[in-house]
């Protein structure tokens, strides 16, 4: 078990991480934003477009591991924390695209560790936004792989059925008290 309260909500893309989180924070939780719609906001704002940054797929993926290690090393451990995303998910993004690891991204996952991991179920509706670019049998099988990439690390992902935005906080939060943490 890790020395930490963190806990990652983390799925396909279109499966509501992002609803999830916030309105853990709405509810005032601490939570950390994902790290890939971070750098996205932040070029765009520069007027870099979402194609020209993600141009360089693996570049793009590996910028978004240091700003997930940056992030995370201005956390206090005893914290609960909810993470949109966590640092293997930039390992399933590799895999899926079958980068090669370079050592200094195993060393992060090799070290990186959350309390726990809620893997969210596809959402009956996919939708694209201005930063989701992948389609609905991208996030099927990039699901896959963040199960398989979590587990392989320790951590077993606690799978989160498609149900309303409530009654999925509700077992986030359910399974959180049942542990005596947050």
């Amino acid at each position: 078990m890790p020395a930490n309260n963190w806990y990652v909500i983390t799925g396909g893309p279109s499966s509501g991480k992002t609803t999830l989180v916030e309105e853990l924070a709405r509810r005032g939780y601490h939570t950390v934003p994902e790290a890939a719609r971070v750098i996205i906001d932040e070029a765009m704002a520069k007027g870099t477009s979402v194609a020209e940054l993600r141009a360089d797929e693996q570049r793009f993926q590996e910028d978004v591991a240091r700003l997930k290690q940056k992030l995370e090393a201005t956390l206090q451990p005893d914290t609960p924390t909810f993470f949109d995303r966590g640092m293997h998910d930039t390992l399933a993004y590799m895999r899926f695209y079958d980068f090669p690891v370079d050592g200094w991204l195993e060393t992060l996952m090799a070290q990186a560790s959350y309390h726990t991991v809620f893997l969210l179920e596809p959402l009956p509706h996919y939708e694209k936004d201005y930063a989701r670019t992948e389609d609905e049998t991208f996030a099927e099988h990039l699901r896959t792989l963040l199960h398989d990439t979590y587990n392989e690390y320790g951590m077993q992902p606690i799978d989160i059925e498609a149900v309303s935005v409530e009654e999925r906080l509700q077992l986030i939060l359910n399974h959180i008290t049942t542990e005596g943490n947050a």
